[in-house]
């Protein structure tokens, strides 16, 4: 974003000047892959628990992914080949002056956001594509790709000045936004059922198909997403101004399953004796949990929302020499059963276990997490 603009919208939003230290509003939870920031000069790897300040450059690289905690009131994250610039931000969660501007240059960002109870008011902007929006606590994403940018809302309500001018567009939950020069925005309604392939793949094309929801389950985990608010809600109501008015907080939601950022293709699970029987495997041991292994990490394999269907692609895997087990869990109020190696010692065990699979039988998107121990019920 060139900083002329900036300063005309924050000429225009009554914006003081400043710079500020946010190490205590903004830092990294994980990263994933090629992760940097670039500071006053110097480029800088990022890892885990470092901080961010306000004119830092965030970019991630290809197969990179980055999770940012937000005043621990929410996060942000980045997905592959992705850009922001970090405009505004304030020194704590206490100061003066809180707004925050995030700007997206290129790539994948998604913000979920809680307004802290104890703040009146904390203005939240990003800029996209030469578009201002502003935001209200709730969950979005936000896509700046080969020139067409691209806004999506699902849940809470997004503001958004054009850069063209005009009038203020409002973006109403459960759909996507393209942004053409002097067009309103296109809007595109979505499924809210499908926002967890999107969180999933990095993707706001991401598939809504009932496969595809399938294979992406468990990357939302046991969190249920906010279905959009009625109404007469706050996270709903008609913004008046480009700042955000008081309302109250809307849950932030489960963060998409790191780091694999695609999904387990529609035909994977059906295909597990063929590709066994045509996989160059010979040379491979499989990563079965030992007998009785009492290790927390675990590899998810797929979800279903018929048992049998589980057993039978977990019978499938323990014929090509898998400990695979099933558990079940309730996601949105609806119980799935889920395809699981559990009992591994360490995530990058599981990892190992999980990178051998998708080598083996061409799975894509496997999930690492704590699962407990092999001999447990799932959590």
């Amino acid at each position: 974003m060139k900083r002329v603009c900036s300063k005309l919208v924050l000429a225009l939003l009554g914006a003081g000047a400043g710079t500020a230290w946010g190490g205590e509003v903004l830092s990294v939870e994980n990263a994933y892959g090629p992760a940097a920031v670039e500071r006053l000069g110097t480029r800088i790897t990022l890892k885990s628990g470092d901080k961010l300040a306000e004119r830092d450059l965030v970019s991630v690289g290809a197969g990179g992914g980055l999770s940012l905690t937000f005043a621990s009131h929410g996060f942000v994250e980045l997905g592959p080949n992705s850009e922001i610039a970090i405009e505004k931000l304030p020194f704590a969660s206490y100061a003066d002056d809180l707004q925050t501007i995030f700007s997206l240059t290129r790539g994948y960002l998604r913000v979920v956001w809680e307004r802290p109870s104890q703040s009146g008011r904390w203005p939240l902007f990003v800029y996209f594509g030469g578009e201002h929006a502003a935001l209200n606590p709730g969950e979005y994403f936000f896509d700046q790709q080969s020139g067409v940018a691209r806004a999506c809302v699902a849940a809470g309500r997004l503001s958004v000045l054009l850069k063209d001018g005009g009038e203020l567009q409002d973006l109403r939950p459960s759909a996507c936004y393209r942004f053409l020069a002097g067009l309103p925005p296109e809007r595109a309604a979505r499924d809210s059922s499908g926002w967890i392939a999107v969180r999933r793949g990095f993707n706001i094309d991401a598939p809504t198909s009932l496969e595809a929801m399938l294979a992406a389950n468990d990357a939302g985990g046991d969190v249920p997403a906010p279905e959009p608010a009625a109404a007469a809600q706050a996270p709903s109501a008609p913004v008046a101004a480009i700042a955000p008015t008081p309302a109250p907080p809307v849950k932030p939601v489960a963060r998409a399953a790191p780091p694999a950022p695609s999904v387990l293709p529609p035909t994977a699970a059906a295909s597990i004796p063929a590709a066994a029987a045509s996989a160059p495997v010979q040379a491979l041991a499989p990563p079965s949990p030992p007998p009785g292994g009492s290790g927390a990490w675990g590899v998810n394999i797929a979800s279903y929302p018929a048992q049998a269907d589980a057993e039978q692609h977990a019978r499938q895997l323990q014929a090509a020499g898998y400990a695979a087990t099933v558990q079940q869990a309730l996601v949105r109020s609806q119980t799935w059963f889920r395809v699981q190696l559990r009992g591994y010692a360490s995530a990058d065990a599981a990892r190992a276990a999980a990178a051998e699979l998708e080598a083996r039988f061409s799975y894509r998107g496997l999930w690492v997490n704590k699962t407990g121990a092999a001999a447990a019920a799932a959590p």
